[in-house]
Order: C-alpha cells, then sequence, then structure tokens
C-alpha cells in the first residue's frame, strides 16, 4: 500500500511538522492557546505526561503525512499541485472535523483557529514537501 510513496519526504515532513508543533504551541502562539485552552477547560492543560503526549503527536502526524503521501502518490500529484491538493484535503476533511469542535462541544473559537491554522499550515508544509519529492505514480 505504501510502496509508491517517498519515504524520505515522509521523514522530512514529520520533522517539519513537529518543529513547527513546538514553535506554534510555544513561543508563537502557547500563550494565547493556554489562555483559550483553559478559558473553555477550567484549568491549564495537564502537561504531567507530555512524553507520552508527544510521542502520540508525532505517530499522529506521520499517519497524516502517509495518508498524503499515499493520496498524492495515487493520484500523480506533484510540485505545486501538491500545496492545492493539501489545502483542498485540509478543507474537505480536517477543517470539517474541527468546526464540530466548535460547534457542538462548545470548545471558544480562539481555540478552534488557532487549533486550525496549525492543522493549516502542516498540510501546506507536508503537501509541498510531497509534491516536490513526489513518490512514484501508481500504474493504473
Amino acid at each position: 500500500m505504501f510502496k509508491n510513496i517517498n519515504w524520505i519526504a515522509v521523514i522530512i515532513s514529520v520533522v517539519l511538522l513537529e518543529v513547527l508543533g513546538f514553535l506554534w504551541y510555544g513561543p508563537m502562539l502557547g500563550g494565547a492557546w493556554t489562555t483559550a485552552y483553559t478559558d473553555f477547560v477550567g484549568r491549564e492543560p495537564d502537561m504531567s505526561n507530555v512524553v507520552v503526549t508527544q510521542s502520540l503527536g508525532v505517530v499522529n502526524t506521520l499517519i497524516l503525512v502517509l495518508g498524503l503521501g499515499w493520496v498524492f502518490a495515487r493520484m500523480g500529484i506533484n510540485a505545486l499541485a501538491g500545496v492545492g491538493a493539501a489545502a483542498a484535503v485540509w478543507f474537505f476533511f480536517n477543517f470539517t472535523t474541527m468546526a464540530i469542535d466548535y460547534l457542538y462541544m462548545g470548545f471558544t473559537p480562539n481555540l478552534v483557529i488557532i487549533n486550525m491554522g496549525y492543522q493549516l499550515v502542516s498540510y501546506l508544509v507536508a503537501g509541498a514537501i510531497l509534491g516536490l519529492m513526489p513518490g512514484r505514480a501508481k500504474a493504473a
């Protein structure tokens, strides 16, 4: 199933998205995210199991990138088409899924915007890398 994926592009994407996540939820928007989370939940985030949480985050990122790589390889997507395809995948699947948090779970707009923004930038970065370093297109 994954033999047509460029594994080097997957590894580069995962590493860059982990760095992006560190920056996004740290120096860039960490304070705003913590405030939005605390306002919603009523307590600060529990950071007692940060190693486990971050490890699961890496696995989640790997699944995301593998999924994009698989779709791109099946469709023969490369170069700039990767960014457009990643934006479409984000909008149709991630945006709509995360919108449920706002619509039905009552997440605050700030919390949803920060989280959706990170996901959008992640998809675009992964899409660019996977598009610039395409796997082999699957033969029809």
